[in-house]
């Protein structure tokens, strides 16, 4: 849904014409060129007919544009009306070879135009919409009850393996602790054998681009499921030195988890202990 909310928004503005961003807001009436005329301004400056349209403008930006009508103006309508111009007037100006006869005597949106004003009011409703439904999964912790993606199971598996490591030593109840508590949350079957290779080749050494990559293509419950593992990790031995809790805090900033995130799911790493009591050192 996110990349055809943003393919629509780029299609819909990239159509429209140029706006600059400034910081007024609200409705405007605007001018639009459509055609030079032979009908002359009483100062004897030619007159260009014009579309007159009413927009609604948030910083700058044109969310809607109608037209309203003909008018005449100066400068091909950059200037301010001369005066409006009704559809009789246009027949008449028209017949009289003034005008390009080709052009519809009445001002209207074409279908393009009313395309692209319905367009982008759908597509920031669809945008949030698709916030609104992210956001309450993840407060609700709507997770499937089918196993895991692979992709996210494994990434899971090594957060939590780095977290154990975040002491120094990957001892072997944390082996242990790390399987069953991977296993329930991935519903993976997660092999001891699994922890022991990946904790072996941990580096602590870690970059942001590391902790961005932890969260890179997961989903939020999937996230959550990473927090909750670390956590569960950290908070068996009974207390979280500052090693564990500097990794905790990159991880969560890594992954993009704001603060009320962090303390639900450690809420839920709390209550996961009690129900899942860890082996003692």
């Amino acid at each position: 849904m996110k990349r055809f909310i943003v393919a629509l928004l780029i299609s819909v503005l990239a159509s429209g014409p140029a706006l600059a961003f400034t910081a007024d807001s609200g409705m405007f009436t605007g001018l639009e060129y459509v055609a030079d005329t032979e009908i002359t301004a009483p100062s004897g400056a030619p007159l260009s007919l014009c579309h007159q349209t009413r927009d609604l403008r948030i910083l700058g930006f044109n969310l809607s544009r109608n037209i309203t009508g003909y008018v005449l103006a100066v400068d091909q309508c950059t200037g301010e009306a001369e005066r409006p111009f009704s559809p009789q007037q246009m027949e008449t100006a028209q017949s009289l070879g003034l005008i390009d006869a080709s052009l519809p005597s009445e001002a209207s949106n074409s279908l393009q135009r009313t395309i692209q004003n319905y367009g982008i009011w759908v597509a920031l409703c669809l945008a949030l919409l698709a916030v609104i439904m992210r956001r309450v999964k993840s407060l609700m912790g709507l997770d499937p009850s089918s196993p895991m993606r692979k992709k996210a199971a494994q990434r899971i598996l090594t957060a939590m393996c780095y977290m154990a490591k975040a002491d120094g030593i990957v001892a072997s109840n944390e082996i242990t602790i790390i399987t069953k508590a991977a296993s329930r949350l991935t519903r993976q079957n997660i092999l001891s054998t699994d922890v022991v290779r990946i904790a072996d080749h941990i580096d602590m050494d870690l970059t942001p681009q590391d902790f961005l990559d932890f969260g890179k293509g997961l989903r939020d419950s999937e996230k959550d499921a990473m927090m909750r593992g670390a956590f569960f990790v950290a908070l068996s031995s009974g207390r979280i030195i500052p090693p564990e809790y500097e990794f905790l805090t990159n991880l969560a900033h890594g992954i993009g988890m704001p603060g009320e995130d962090f303390r639900r799911v450690m809420s839920l790493s709390l209550e996961d202990l009690d129900v899942y009591q860890p082996m003692a050192a």
